[in-house]
């Protein structure tokens, strides 16, 4: 007696299996998007961290700034006028989310006692692509006058 699998039988399998695999895959997509959006707006709080303390390390103003006009082209934390006099740490582009926000665009700089120079709350939104309205998938990063940063989870617009 043979004890293997038919022609028929590996190709019914083979079609049960695609069949669950797209039934999954646009789930699995969002979940991708959603961790892409989190671990970018966690990056961009841990350079906005590093830049207060190490203003407060230095004791010198230690500024981030956006490269090349807005935070999705990278950033750059530094100490002195610009991104070439005192680099502290490069960050790339953002990669699979859109920025928004009034400080999507503006330096963020913190003196030598760890506060936000400008003495104004900055935001920062970062959603995915085709981020429907209602949909809680945004994440908004807002840095208060004080210097301290969080990120909050809402709705898109």
């Amino acid at each position: 007696m043979n004890r293997g699998f038919t022609l028929i039988e590996l190709l019914i399998s083979v079609a049960i299996l695609a069949i669950l695999a797209s039934v999954a895959a646009p789930g699995f997509t969002r979940m991708i998007q959603d961790n892409r959006v989190t671990t970018e707006a966690n990056g961009l709080l841990s350079s906005i961290t590093l830049a207060r303390f190490e203003a407060i390390k230095r004791g010198v103003t230690v500024t981030v700034t956006p490269t090349a006009g807005t935070y999705a082209s990278g950033w750059c934390v530094h100490t002195g006028a610009n991104c070439t006099a005192g680099t502290i740490r490069n960050n790339e582009a953002l990669t699979g989310v859109s920025l928004g926000g009034a400080s999507a665009s503006t330096a963020i700089a913190f003196d030598s006692f760890g506060v936000n120079a400008a003495q104004a709350a900055r935001t920062i939104t970062i959603a995915p692509p085709g981020c429907a309205s209602g949909e809680v998938r945004l994440r908004t990063l807002t840095i208060n006058p004080s210097g301290h940063g969080a990120i909050t989870v809402g709705a898109c617009p």
